[in-house]
């Protein structure tokens, strides 16, 4: 196996295969969003191994029955991966395939797995209109990092984990931080881009959860999305009701569920 140059991302591009691609891995592809690439050969890569920054997991894509690369893959995780993971302060490994028959327990031999799944959920129309007078904060504003405010840092982060530079995610993304006096509540932005679709990234502090905060700001995070011609996207755990209560809120519909694994490192 090999690590791949990100000048070349673009040969496992016709790998991904299947009714449903995660835009996840196809905006590490396209160079949208910072990622790993790990091909059984470099020249023409038959599987791959992407891992996303943003949500420090890492997606099986191509053959699933290429042996050469079956066989290697546990192995090259443990030297050379897992110490990288490990500098980036991670302490588990989360995967999941393009599809179905990828099976992970028989990719990871050594490993003791933890399933979990993932739901999808796709908005195709306006979302419902949520009545709530909060403060935002546009960040495709340039200059809201300067902003005196406090918990500003839990913004800095969750751009900073998914975008290179904060200038590229104002040049391809859409954001909106609540504000409450001087106090940072919540944050919503694009997570994941590709050519179509733009993920939906939400996080609210603790003391400002269940107050409507995050709803209002995926509001108008998903009206910027759709008024430019991108299609909003959510995945979340099958466990988090929160998160599904307030794609469901906003109008979103499943369209996909999908099988995960973990194991820690």
């Amino acid at each position: 196996m090999h690590e791949i140059p990100h000048e070349d991302y673009y040969k496992v591009k016709p790998l991904l295969q299947g009714e449903h691609i995660h835009p996840e891995i196809l905006s590490v592809i396209e160079g949208n969003n910072p990622g790993w690439i790990f091909v059984d050969q470099l020249t023409a890569p038959k599987s791959a191994l992407v891992w996303s920054q943003g949500i420090e997991g890492f997606y099986l894509i191509g053959d699933h029955t290429n042996q050469a690369f079956i066989q290697a893959l546990d192995s090259y995780v443990t030297v050379h991966i897992v110490p990288r993971m490990k500098e980036l302060g991670m302490e588990h490994f989360e995967v999941s395939g393009q599809h179905d028959e990828w099976n992970l327990e028989t990719m990871f031999p050594s490993r003791k797995l933890y399933p979990f799944e993932q739901m999808v959920f796709k908005l195709l129309q306006k979302p419902k209109v949520m009545t709530n007078e909060i403060r935002t904060i546009n960040l495709k504003t340039l200059g809201w990092e300067n902003l005196d405010l406090k918990n500003i840092d839990f913004v800095h982060e969750n751009i900073d984990l998914f975008w290179s530079s904060k200038e590229d995610f104002a040049e391809k993304g859409y954001g909106y931080a609540a504000v409450e006096g001087s106090e940072v509540m919540g944050v919503c932005y694009s997570s994941f881009v590709t050519q179509d679709t733009h993920a939906i990234g939400i996080e609210t502090l603790p003391k400002y959860q269940k107050q409507g905060v995050g709803t209002h700001l995926a509001t108008l995070v998903v009206e910027d999305v759709l008024a430019n011609g991108f299609i909003p996207y959510w995945d979340c755990s099958l466990d988090n009701e929160a998160s599904k209560k307030s794609a469901l809120r906003l109008g979103f519909q499943q369209i996909h569920q999908y099988k995960c694994g973990a194991f820690t490192i």
